[in-house]
Protein backbone atom coordinates (compact mmCIF):
# COMPACT_ATOMS: atom_id res chain seq x y z
CA UNK A 1 0.00 0.00 0.00
CA UNK A 2 2.90 2.35 0.76
CA UNK A 3 4.30 1.95 -2.75
CA UNK A 4 0.85 2.79 -4.09
CA UNK A 5 0.42 6.13 -2.33
CA UNK A 6 4.06 7.09 -2.91
CA UNK A 7 3.60 6.46 -6.65
CA UNK A 8 0.39 8.51 -6.69
CA UNK A 9 2.21 11.36 -4.92
CA UNK A 10 5.07 11.23 -7.42
CA UNK A 11 2.65 11.37 -10.37
CA UNK A 12 0.84 14.26 -8.69
CA UNK A 13 4.20 16.00 -8.38
CA UNK A 14 4.80 15.76 -12.13
CA UNK A 15 1.38 17.14 -13.06
CA UNK A 16 1.74 20.02 -10.59
CA UNK A 17 5.06 20.83 -12.23
CA UNK A 18 3.49 20.92 -15.68
CA UNK A 19 0.72 23.22 -14.41
CA UNK A 20 3.31 25.63 -13.00
CA UNK A 21 4.97 25.80 -16.40
CA UNK A 22 1.62 26.62 -18.03
CA UNK A 23 1.10 29.44 -15.51
CA UNK A 24 4.54 30.78 -16.46
CA UNK A 25 3.64 30.59 -20.15
CA UNK A 26 0.54 32.68 -19.47
CA UNK A 27 2.66 35.26 -17.64
CA UNK A 28 5.12 35.41 -20.55
CA UNK A 29 2.20 36.11 -22.89
CA UNK A 30 1.23 39.01 -20.64
CA UNK A 31 -2.10 37.56 -19.48
CA UNK A 32 -3.12 39.19 -16.16
CA UNK A 33 -3.35 36.63 -13.37
CA UNK A 34 -7.05 37.21 -12.66
CA UNK A 35 -7.88 36.72 -16.35
CA UNK A 36 -5.87 33.53 -16.70
CA UNK A 37 -7.46 31.98 -13.62
CA UNK A 38 -10.84 32.43 -15.33
CA UNK A 39 -9.55 30.51 -18.37
CA UNK A 40 -8.46 27.69 -16.09
CA UNK A 41 -11.59 27.49 -13.97
CA UNK A 42 -14.06 27.41 -16.90
CA UNK A 43 -12.57 24.02 -17.74
CA UNK A 44 -11.85 22.73 -14.24
CA UNK A 45 -15.38 22.95 -12.83
CA UNK A 46 -17.26 21.39 -15.80
CA UNK A 47 -14.76 18.53 -16.05
CA UNK A 48 -14.84 17.76 -12.32
CA UNK A 49 -18.63 18.07 -12.21
CA UNK A 50 -19.17 15.90 -15.30
CA UNK A 51 -16.90 13.16 -14.01
CA UNK A 52 -18.64 13.23 -10.64
CA UNK A 53 -22.10 12.99 -12.17
CA UNK A 54 -21.14 10.17 -14.56
CA UNK A 55 -19.55 8.12 -11.79
CA UNK A 56 -22.12 9.16 -9.17
CA UNK A 57 -19.33 10.09 -6.75
CA UNK A 58 -20.44 13.58 -5.69
CA UNK A 59 -21.74 13.51 -2.13
CA UNK A 60 -22.63 16.58 -0.08
CA UNK A 61 -21.11 16.25 3.35
CA UNK A 62 -18.16 17.23 5.53
CA UNK A 63 -15.50 16.38 2.89
CA UNK A 64 -17.39 18.46 0.32
CA UNK A 65 -17.37 21.41 2.74
CA UNK A 66 -13.66 20.97 3.30
CA UNK A 67 -13.32 21.18 -0.46
CA UNK A 68 -15.20 24.48 -0.42
CA UNK A 69 -12.77 25.83 2.18
CA UNK A 70 -9.88 24.66 0.00
CA UNK A 71 -11.44 26.50 -2.93
CA UNK A 72 -11.03 29.81 -1.08
CA UNK A 73 -7.43 29.28 -0.01
CA UNK A 74 -6.39 27.76 -3.35
CA UNK A 75 -7.81 30.71 -5.28
CA UNK A 76 -5.64 33.20 -3.42
CA UNK A 77 -2.65 30.85 -3.57
CA UNK A 78 -2.84 30.59 -7.36
CA UNK A 79 -3.65 34.28 -7.78
CA UNK A 80 -0.57 35.46 -5.92
CA UNK A 81 1.52 32.69 -7.50
CA UNK A 82 0.54 33.90 -10.97
CA UNK A 83 1.32 37.50 -10.00
CA UNK A 84 4.77 36.56 -8.72
CA UNK A 85 5.48 34.62 -11.93
CA UNK A 86 5.02 37.83 -13.93
CA UNK A 87 8.17 39.25 -12.34
CA UNK A 88 10.21 36.15 -11.47
CA UNK A 89 11.65 33.05 -13.15
CA UNK A 90 9.58 29.90 -12.85
CA UNK A 91 12.76 28.05 -11.85
CA UNK A 92 12.87 30.29 -8.76
CA UNK A 93 9.25 31.16 -7.99
CA UNK A 94 7.77 27.66 -8.36
CA UNK A 95 10.24 25.97 -5.98
CA UNK A 96 9.57 28.52 -3.24
CA UNK A 97 5.80 28.33 -3.81
CA UNK A 98 5.81 24.55 -3.64
CA UNK A 99 7.80 24.62 -0.39
CA UNK A 100 4.40 25.34 1.15
CA UNK A 101 4.38 21.66 2.05
CA UNK A 102 6.51 22.52 5.10
CA UNK A 103 3.57 24.46 6.56
CA UNK A 104 1.07 21.74 5.57
CA UNK A 105 3.25 19.08 7.17
CA UNK A 106 3.74 21.04 10.38
CA UNK A 107 -0.02 21.55 10.69
CA UNK A 108 -0.58 17.82 10.17
CA UNK A 109 2.02 16.97 12.81
CA UNK A 110 0.59 19.46 15.30
CA UNK A 111 -3.12 18.83 14.84
CA UNK A 112 -3.36 15.31 13.42
CA UNK A 113 -0.74 13.67 15.63
CA UNK A 114 1.31 12.51 12.66
CA UNK A 115 4.73 11.25 13.64
CA UNK A 116 7.82 13.34 13.05
CA UNK A 117 10.86 11.18 12.43
CA UNK A 118 14.54 12.00 12.07
CA UNK A 119 14.34 11.23 8.34
CA UNK A 120 11.42 13.65 7.91
CA UNK A 121 13.30 16.35 9.82
CA UNK A 122 16.30 15.96 7.52
CA UNK A 123 14.02 16.01 4.46
CA UNK A 124 12.25 19.18 5.65
CA UNK A 125 15.60 20.81 6.36
CA UNK A 126 16.83 20.01 2.86
CA UNK A 127 13.61 21.41 1.42
CA UNK A 128 13.92 24.68 3.33
CA UNK A 129 17.55 25.01 2.25
CA UNK A 130 16.47 24.46 -1.36
CA UNK A 131 13.78 27.14 -1.07
CA UNK A 132 16.17 29.71 0.43
CA UNK A 133 18.85 29.04 -2.17
CA UNK A 134 16.35 29.52 -4.97
CA UNK A 135 14.70 32.53 -3.36
CA UNK A 136 18.10 34.22 -3.18
CA UNK A 137 18.09 34.25 -6.98
CA UNK A 138 15.42 36.95 -6.86
CA UNK A 139 17.85 39.41 -5.30
CA UNK A 140 19.44 42.08 -7.49
CA UNK A 141 23.02 41.53 -8.58
CA UNK A 142 24.12 45.04 -7.63
CA UNK A 143 26.07 45.81 -4.46
CA UNK A 144 23.08 47.67 -3.08
CA UNK A 145 21.73 45.44 -0.29
CA UNK A 146 18.29 47.03 -0.43
CA UNK A 147 16.04 45.06 -2.79
CA UNK A 148 14.21 47.01 -5.46
CA UNK A 149 10.44 47.57 -5.06
CA UNK A 150 9.91 45.02 -7.83
CA UNK A 151 11.87 42.35 -5.94
CA UNK A 152 10.14 43.19 -2.66
CA UNK A 153 6.73 42.88 -4.31
CA UNK A 154 7.66 39.56 -5.87
CA UNK A 155 8.84 38.18 -2.52
CA UNK A 156 5.75 39.48 -0.72
CA UNK A 157 3.36 37.97 -3.29
CA UNK A 158 5.30 34.72 -3.21
CA UNK A 159 5.14 34.48 0.58
CA UNK A 160 1.37 35.10 0.55
CA UNK A 161 0.89 32.44 -2.15
CA UNK A 162 3.04 29.93 -0.26
CA UNK A 163 1.16 30.36 3.03
CA UNK A 164 -2.22 29.96 1.33
CA UNK A 165 -0.99 26.86 -0.50
CA UNK A 166 0.29 25.34 2.73
CA UNK A 167 -3.09 25.79 4.40
CA UNK A 168 -4.76 24.31 1.31
CA UNK A 169 -2.65 21.16 1.58
CA UNK A 170 -3.69 20.72 5.20
CA UNK A 171 -7.36 21.17 4.31
CA UNK A 172 -7.02 18.47 1.65
CA UNK A 173 -5.83 16.05 4.31
CA UNK A 174 -8.78 16.95 6.57
CA UNK A 175 -11.16 16.24 3.70
CA UNK A 176 -9.44 12.95 2.87
CA UNK A 177 -9.58 11.60 6.44
CA UNK A 178 -13.19 12.74 6.85
CA UNK A 179 -14.22 9.79 4.72
CA UNK A 180 -14.96 11.63 1.51
CA UNK A 181 -14.00 10.63 -2.00
CA UNK A 182 -11.63 12.75 -4.04
CA UNK A 183 -14.25 13.88 -6.56
CA UNK A 184 -16.52 15.30 -3.85
CA UNK A 185 -13.66 17.34 -2.41
CA UNK A 186 -12.62 18.55 -5.86
CA UNK A 187 -16.16 19.64 -6.75
CA UNK A 188 -16.57 21.41 -3.43
CA UNK A 189 -13.39 23.30 -4.21
CA UNK A 190 -14.38 24.09 -7.80
CA UNK A 191 -17.84 25.38 -6.86
CA UNK A 192 -16.26 28.05 -4.66
CA UNK A 193 -13.24 28.71 -6.88
CA UNK A 194 -15.39 29.36 -9.96
CA UNK A 195 -17.39 32.37 -8.68
CA UNK A 196 -14.34 33.79 -6.89
CA UNK A 197 -12.47 33.93 -10.19
CA UNK A 198 -15.29 35.81 -11.91
CA UNK A 199 -15.93 38.17 -9.00
CA UNK A 200 -12.24 39.09 -8.78
CA UNK A 201 -12.08 39.78 -12.51
CA UNK A 202 -15.19 41.96 -12.39
CA UNK A 203 -13.87 43.94 -9.41
CA UNK A 204 -10.58 44.48 -11.22
CA UNK A 205 -11.89 45.20 -14.74
CA UNK A 206 -15.52 46.18 -14.12
CA UNK A 207 -16.30 43.48 -16.65
CA UNK A 208 -15.63 39.79 -17.27
CA UNK A 209 -12.68 39.32 -19.63
CA UNK A 210 -12.07 36.13 -21.63
CA UNK A 211 -8.72 36.00 -23.40
CA UNK A 212 -9.98 33.61 -26.06
CA UNK A 213 -6.67 33.63 -27.90
CA UNK A 214 -5.04 31.71 -25.05
CA UNK A 215 -7.92 29.40 -24.23
CA UNK A 216 -5.66 26.40 -24.85
CA UNK A 217 -3.44 27.45 -21.94
CA UNK A 218 -6.44 27.54 -19.62
CA UNK A 219 -7.43 24.06 -20.77
CA UNK A 220 -3.91 22.71 -20.22
CA UNK A 221 -3.68 24.23 -16.74
CA UNK A 222 -7.08 22.82 -15.77
CA UNK A 223 -6.26 19.30 -16.95
CA UNK A 224 -2.90 19.24 -15.17
CA UNK A 225 -4.44 20.59 -11.96
CA UNK A 226 -7.29 18.07 -12.14
CA UNK A 227 -4.91 15.17 -12.50
CA UNK A 228 -2.51 16.38 -9.84
CA UNK A 229 -5.23 17.12 -7.29
CA UNK A 230 -7.04 13.83 -7.85
CA UNK A 231 -3.83 11.85 -7.36
CA UNK A 232 -2.90 13.89 -4.30
CA UNK A 233 -6.27 13.31 -2.64
CA UNK A 234 -6.15 9.60 -3.44
CA UNK A 235 -2.70 9.34 -1.86
CA UNK A 236 -3.83 11.25 1.23
CA UNK A 237 -6.44 8.59 1.94
CA UNK A 238 -3.73 6.06 2.73
CA UNK A 239 -0.60 8.02 3.61
CA UNK A 240 0.41 10.72 6.10
CA UNK A 241 0.12 14.32 4.92
CA UNK A 242 3.61 15.02 6.27
CA UNK A 243 4.92 12.60 3.62
CA UNK A 244 2.41 12.86 0.75
CA UNK A 245 2.08 16.66 0.52
CA UNK A 246 5.87 17.24 0.50
CA UNK A 247 6.38 14.76 -2.33
CA UNK A 248 3.55 16.20 -4.45
CA UNK A 249 4.76 19.75 -3.90
CA UNK A 250 8.27 18.85 -5.01
CA UNK A 251 6.84 19.55 -8.46
CA UNK A 252 9.19 22.50 -8.59
CA UNK A 253 11.87 20.08 -9.76
CA UNK A 254 9.86 19.58 -12.95
CA UNK A 255 9.02 23.27 -13.38
CA UNK A 256 12.55 24.47 -12.56
CA UNK A 257 14.20 22.12 -15.04
CA UNK A 258 11.59 22.99 -17.68
CA UNK A 259 12.10 26.71 -17.04
CA UNK A 260 15.83 26.36 -17.57
CA UNK A 261 15.44 24.26 -20.74
CA UNK A 262 12.35 25.87 -22.28
CA UNK A 263 12.65 29.51 -21.20
CA UNK A 264 16.48 29.61 -21.16
CA UNK A 265 16.48 30.79 -17.57
CA UNK A 266 19.93 31.16 -16.04
CA UNK A 267 21.32 28.03 -14.40
CA UNK A 268 23.46 28.90 -11.38
CA UNK A 269 25.26 26.88 -8.73
CA UNK A 270 22.62 27.94 -6.20
CA UNK A 271 19.87 26.52 -8.40
CA UNK A 272 21.88 23.34 -8.86
CA UNK A 273 22.40 22.86 -5.11
CA UNK A 274 18.78 23.82 -4.40
CA UNK A 275 17.43 21.24 -6.83
CA UNK A 276 19.85 18.62 -5.49
CA UNK A 277 18.56 19.27 -1.95
CA UNK A 278 14.98 18.93 -3.17
CA UNK A 279 15.69 15.62 -4.89
CA UNK A 280 17.40 14.38 -1.74
CA UNK A 281 14.32 15.33 0.29
CA UNK A 282 12.07 13.35 -2.08
CA UNK A 283 14.27 10.29 -1.75
CA UNK A 284 14.18 10.49 2.06
CA UNK A 285 10.41 10.99 2.19
CA UNK A 286 9.90 8.03 -0.13
CA UNK A 287 11.77 5.61 2.11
Amino acid sequence: MQNSYILAALCSMCFYGFSDVVFKLSARHGIPSHQFIILQTIFFLPCALTYGLITNTIHIGVPFYYGMCAGITLYFALLYFAISLSTGDVSVVAPVFRSSFVLASLLAILFLDEHITFVKMVAFTLSVIAAFLLLSQLKPNSSNITPSPKIRNTIRNLVIATVFMGVTGFIYKLGAIAGGNSISIMNGQAIIFFPLAFIACYVKERKIVFVWKYLYLGFAAAMFLLASLFLLLEALKFGPASTIVPISQMSFIVSAITGILLFKEKFTWKKAIGLACAIGAIILLSL
